[in-house]
């Protein structure tokens, strides 16, 4: 018999004799041990619906760091639960540590289960859960797997499996697609406390190598230094500088870069000049039905309306080897795309402290 046999015996013992204290002594580790086990972690969010042990707030902060989306349902019951011993506590925290579990599992799902929170649980924890919605697309970084630098302002992108990409865009019509970032900022140091919403929009270029590496150390230095950049076709899409890339990589045009501008910027440039409309692609190349944005600007438009609106710039080019490298593989489930979709350009809002 196998360690896994012995627990699982150990799991369904704990269950069938309502065991507090192994409840208490051993589900933190379970949860550790078997973060991907389907079946064991079942047993285990039975074990968190139930009402005869005391380890719920220590279960729901295990499952918030496990963010694993089979927790979500029990997540959601436990969030409207009526424990007895803590029930006494009119600030709810064992049902707050469920939205945020919820939240950082960040699925469809989980999200809906939060909407649902928000529009049926009693006040305090209604309201729990309506932040966590407000705050959903803040707290990327929580939820999904990302490629950038942290260390500069949050400048991340987060990123999706292909999989996913494919339930939420059509694939066809006309449409601007591209990654949308959202960063809060405080900008009132008295109550009410009100945050700023800035929106950057990912433009994609190819440059040279020697060019991203300057551009990185400039950064670092924090004094960034843009104008080594040299026009070429700016892309919004992922997959179709994937491919524009794949297909013409060579001398003086090694890297992918990406930048960062505001999307309010962006908005004024699509005013300036003329968009070119082509199809956008599949993973492996294809052209879809669906179309997209490019802009091909010369130098003085490129200097005027793009260099000198940069807020950050991130090269991305050995990401995108390694996910050419698993096409290649036909290993399209570890596909991984920067999380699109499709972009509008409503003013951002601001947001109320109570709710950051």
């Amino acid at each position: 018999m196998n360690q896994r046999e012995t627990d699982l015996i150990k799991i369904k013992k704990i269950i069938t004799e309502k065991d507090s204290d192994g409840a208490y002594k051993k589900a933190f580790s379970f949860i550790h041990t078997y973060e991907e086990d389907e079946e064991i972690l079942l047993l285990l969010c039975q074990i968190f619906e139930s009402d005869w042990h005391k380890n719920h707030e220590n279960m729901a902060q295990t499952f918030q760091y496990l963010s694993n989306p089979i927790t979500a349902e029990t997540l959601f019951k436990v969030a409207f639960s009526d424990f007895e011993y803590i029930r006494w506590n009119e600030y709810f925290p064992l049902q707050r540590k469920c939205t945020w579990a919820l939240a950082d599992i960040g699925t469809n799902e989980a999200k809906k289960y939060l909407e649902q929170i928000a529009q049926q649980a009693n006040e305090t924890i209604a309201k729990y859960a309506t932040k966590r919605l407000v705050k959903w697309d803040f707290e990327f970084r929580r939820k999904f797997p990302t490629i950038g630098e942290s260390r500069y302002e949050g400048f991340e992108i987060a990123l999706e499996n292909y999989s996913d990409r494919l339930k939420e865009l059509a694939q066809k019509g006309q449409d601007i697609i591209g990654y949308v970032m959202k960063n809060v900022a405080i900008i009132e140091t008295a109550p009410p406390y009100d945050g700023k919403v800035t929106e950057y929009i990912v433009l994609y270029l190819v440059n040279k190598k020697s060019t991203a590496a300057t551009i990185t150390e400039s950064q670092d230095l924090k004094k960034p230094d843009y104008s080594s950049l040299k026009t070429n076709t700016l892309y919004l899409s992922f997959l179709s500088i994937m491919h524009d890339y794949s297909s013409r990589e060579k001398e003086n045009q090694e890297s992918v870069l990406a930048l960062w501008i505001k999307k309010e910027v962006f908005k004024e440039i699509l005013q300036k000049v003329t968009p070119n409309w082509n199809p956008d692609y599949d993973y492996f190349g294809k052209e879809l039905e669906r179309q997209t944005i490019q802009l091909d600007l010369n130098e003085e438009d490129f200097e005027k309306l793009i260099k000198e609106k940069i807020d950050f710039v991130f090269d991305v080019s050995d990401f995108i080897k390694e996910q050419k490298q698993y096409i290649d593989q036909n290993q399209i489930e570890k596909l991984m795309l920067p999380k699109e979709r499709i972009v509008d350009f409503e003013t951002p809002e601001l947001i109320d402290e109570q709710w950051m």
